[in-house]
């Protein structure tokens, strides 16, 4: 006597028992489970979305971005599925695919913030400073009361070299009153560039009489028409020095360290 024909599972009993399987920590017989209700379902993108997750989850980046682009092609305009791609594409430095992708993302979703982060981020990584802030100030522009988008700002500004502009938007970032950790970087960022600037203010004025003279009776002018950008607290550092024995320490210096 023949066996009776067993019944084929429906869609959604192969994603119920992915979703017991994924409880159990069983991630291989999860994603068979999901493979096998793509293929008996008329909605893929949903599922081929799922199986990114799980991929991902897995450390199987490559795989999830195939599943979710699969997911984009049925379904371009799903917002889900194109930050995960975004995401995924940084997380492996794939910095050309992510930018072409983002400016895909801006086609279907004309403000998003994501898509302008995933830019500014790769921009950055390819050196393409000029275009990262351009980004990062329509970041501010549609969201201008996210720290983040201004201490981004006060990086790029640092890595173009213009340290008064990075040290007005570091502090920027302390009067949003951000996260402790965000707040703390800010910190020890204009701290560095203060120090930065005071050491090579000390030594110009070791060498330059005239500007030592400038400092000596007004200390923020003389720094602010050589070009330097103090924080508050860099300015109240300044004044503490004592230029008029500038001359004096920095012979003494010379003379250990060079005779």
């Amino acid at each position: 006597m023949p066996e009776p024909r067993r019944r084929k599972k429906s869609t959604e009993e192969y994603v119920r028992q992915a979703e017991k399987y994924e409880s159990r920590g069983r991630f291989e017989d999860a994603i068979e489970c999901l493979l096998m209700a793509v293929k008996t379902s008329d909605d893929k993108a949903p599922l081929y979305l799922r199986l990114a997750h799980l991929y991902r989850s897995q450390r199987k980046v490559d795989q999830a971005i195939v599943a979710v682009k699969r997911a984009l092609r049925i379904k371009p305009d799903d917002i889900e599925a194109r930050d995960l791609l975004l995401e995924m594409l940084l997380e492996l430095g794939r910095f050309d695919d992510a930018i072409k992708e983002a400016k895909e993302l801006l086609k279907v979703s004309p403000r998003s913030l994501s898509a302008r982060d995933v830019l500014s981020v790769a921009y950055l990584q390819k050196g393409m400073l000029d275009k990262a802030l351009q980004v990062t100030n329509e970041l501010i522009r549609l969201d201008p009361l996210a720290p983040e988008n201004h201490f981004k700002k006060a990086v790029l500004y640092q890595q173009q070299g213009d340290i008064g502009s990075a040290i007005q938007e570091f502090s920027r970032v302390l009067e949003m009153q951000p996260d402790e950790e965000m707040a703390q970087d800010a910190i020890e960022a204009i701290e560095t560039l203060d120090n930065y600037q005071i050491r090579h203010i000390v030594m110009l004025a070791a060498e330059d009489y005239v500007f030592r003279a400038k400092l000596i009776r007004d200390p923020e002018a003389a720094a602010l028409e050589r070009g330097f950008y103090l924080s508050f607290a860099g300015m109240t550092a300044l004044r503490q020095i004592q230029f008029e024995e500038l001359p004096e320490i920095w012979s003494e210096w010379k003379q250990r360290f060079y005779h």
